[in-house]
């Protein structure tokens, strides 16, 4: 059966690590734009660190399940003397996810219900007429993404891929060890919040639960910080534990950066342990008279 983009696509999405200050997403979009003037571009982010494919693909993932079915396009594409293969991966949604096959694209198509099909990028025909090797963004992927959203068959990228042999971002687990959480950071937001690998249901299997205070381990530091709904329930600048958005377990400071706080980044390990907690003092209406 031939692998189609089901008779194209009205929006793109589009993440990269081109960041702001210069022409590279603006003309990426522009060259999309020429050959689907139909398409809706939406940026999901450019701040991506740059060549740090690990938080593409965290990023990426966090955003897909909000996003509309589309092409979805994620550029975090670090050069070396083999570059890597550009792929494009339909997935279990219907959407077509493109870009390098370095694992950028591996945590999102897991959001989006499986890797379905896969090829490879390879019909130069496709590109743009000149190409060069530093900014395939431009000159490959782009103008693959127009033509995917036109409703242009998967088969005439390029050869058929087994979607198992692609490479995937290994994340790596939290572990509950008794009455405490091992982690880590995964990601650091434009406010300095961490969020972890850590969800609510690893600190409710190690014996924390919402209300609690737990300490906190990391950077050689230990800080005693309460476990709340929001940062915003504690005093500012003043550390809680809480979900962010996105239902990880996260660290931030209310009115304040947490990780200018703690020291601490992407990738630094975190401990979260159970603490003995203080017994609530009676009110005064509760206390008996002598």
């Amino acid at each position: 059966m031939a692998d189609t983009a089901q008779a194209g696509y009205s929006w793109v999405t589009f993440l990269s690590d081109y960041g702001l200050d210069d022409v590279f997403v603006g003309v990426c979009k522009g060259v999309m734009a020429q050959r689907a003037p139909h398409l809706r571009i939406l940026d999901i982010c450019h701040l991506i660190e740059p060549q740090d494919v690990h938080q593409g693909a965290a990023v990426f993932a966090s955003a897909v399940a909000y996003l509309p079915r589309a092409v979805h396009l994620a550029m975090v594409d670090p050069l070396s003397a083999e570059t890597v293969r550009g792929v494009a991966v339909s997935t279990g949604d219907g959407s077509v996810l493109v870009g390098p096959d370095n694992g950028v694209l591996s945590l999102a198509w897991e959001a989006l219900g499986g890797a379905r099909t896969a090829r490879a990028v390879t019909n130069a025909e496709l590109w743009l007429p000149r190409h060069t090797g530093t900014f395939r963004g431009r000159d490959v992927f782009s103008p693959v993404v127009a033509h995917v959203a036109n409703g242009r068959s998967l088969d005439e990228l390029g050869p058929v891929l087994d979607p198992a042999e692609l490479v995937r971002i290994r994340v790596r687990p939290p572990s509950v060890d008794d009455d405490h959480v091992h982690g880590e950071v995964v990601n650091v937001d434009h406010f300095g919040n961490l969020s972890l690998n850590v969800v609510r249901s690893d600190l409710e299997a190690a014996g924390m639960t919402l209300g609690d205070t737990v300490e906190l381990r990391c950077s050689g530091r230990t800080k005693a910080v309460p476990f709340r709904l929001t940062h915003g329930e504690v005093p500012p600048g003043r550390l809680a534990l809480c979900e962010d958005s996105f239902r990880a377990v996260m660290i931030a400071a209310n009115l304040g950066s947490a990780t200018a706080a703690l020291c601490v980044g992407r990738g630094d390990p975190v401990v979260i342990s159970r603490m003995a907690q203080r017994p609530l003092r009676p009110r005064a209406s509760d206390r008996t008279g002598d």
